[in-house]
C-alpha cells in the first residue's frame, strides 16, 4: 500500500458546486478531521436567542487536534440569515456554523462552509424582489390620479416637509463627531455578547480597538460601540470572513 493512500484527504461528495462556486460541507469537514486526527470538540452558547436579541445564537466553538493544537472560532445565526426550514433551530445552527469554521481552520480549507449561508437563494442576484417591489409602488400612483389635485397637494407638501427634514438633520450630523453619535436605529442595542464576540474575533485578526473603530466607522458611520443588534450581528461575520 502506497503512502498516499493514507494521506488524509477530503472527499468530492463533500464539495457542494453552487452556481460556480464550491462549499465544503460540515459532515466532510468533520470526515477530514478525524482523518487528520481530532481529539475534541466543545461548543458554547454565549447568546441564547431571546425576542430582545431579534431571536440572534451566537456560539464558540472549541476544536483540540491530536496533536494538541487549539483551533476557537465564533458565529452567529438569526432567522434573518438561515434557510426558512431552520429558522426554528438557530442555535443549533450557530453551533454548528462556530464547529465548522474551526474545524475550517484545523483542516485548512479555504472554501466557506455550506451550513455558514443563509439560504442558497441568497447568491441569485434579487431582481425578482426588486421588481416585485416596484410593481406594489405602482398601484398608489394611479390611485393619486384618480382623486384629484387634494391628493397631489399633500404629497408636494410631504415631501416639502420631508426634505426640510433631512437637510436639517444633516446639517446637525456634521457638527457632531462620528465617534461618538449614537447608532441611528429603532432595534435593540448591541447585547453584551455581541460585543464580546466582536472584540474576541478582533483579537484572534490581530485587530486593535482603534482598528474595529476605523472599520466601523467606515462600514457603518458610527463607533462599534453604539451598533445596534442588527450591525452587531453584519460585523460579526464581516470580521469571520476576513481570516
Amino acid at each position: 500500500m502506497s503512502k498516499d493512500q493514507s494521506k488524509p484527504k477530503l472527499d468530492d461528495r463533500f464539495i457542494k458546486s453552487i452556481k460556480g462556486k464550491d462549499f465544503v460541507v460540515y459532515a466532510g469537514l468533520l470526515d477530514l478531521a478525524h482523518q487528520i486526527g481530532i481529539q475534541s470538540i466543545r461548543v458554547k452558547t454565549i447568546q441564547y436567542p431571546t425576542k430582545e436579541n431579534g431571536l440572534e445564537a451566537i456560539c464558540e466553538a472549541h476544536v483540540v487536534s491530536k496533536s494538541g493544537e487549539d483551533f476557537i472560532e465564533i458565529a452567529d445565526a438569526n432567522p434573518n440569515n438561515v434557510a426558512p426550514l431552520v429558522k426554528a433551530h438557530v442555535l443549533r445552527m450557530a453551533a454548528t456554523r462556530a464547529k465548522g469554521r474551526a474545524l475550517r481552520d484545523m483542516t485548512n480549507i479555504g472554501i466557506t462552509c455550506l451550513e455558514e449561508l443563509g439560504n442558497i437563494d441568497d447568491l441569485e442576484n434579487e431582481k425578482p424582489v426588486n421588481d416585485n417591489r416596484t410593481s406594489k409602488t405602482q398601484k398608489p400612483q394611479t390611485t393619486a390620479r384618480n382623486t384629484g389635485t387634494n391628493d397631489a397637494k399633500a404629497k408636494n407638501s410631504g415631501n416639502k416637509k420631508k426634505t426640510e427634514t433631512t437637510q436639517t438633520k444633516k446639517k446637525e450630523d456634521s457638527k457632531k463627531e462620528p465617534s461618538n453619535a449614537p447608532a441611528p436605529s429603532d432595534g435593540p442595542k448591541m447585547s453584551a455578547a455581541q460585543k464580546k464576540a466582536i472584540l474576541n474575533l478582533a483579537k484572534r485578526r490581530g485587530l486593535s480597538e482603534e482598528d474595529l473603530t476605523k472599520l466601523s466607522l467606515e462600514t457603518f458611520n458610527v463607533n462599534f460601540e453604539y451598533l445596534d443588534s442588527s450591525s452587531a450581528s453584519v460585523f460579526i461575520r464581516d470580521l469571520q470572513h476576513a481570516a
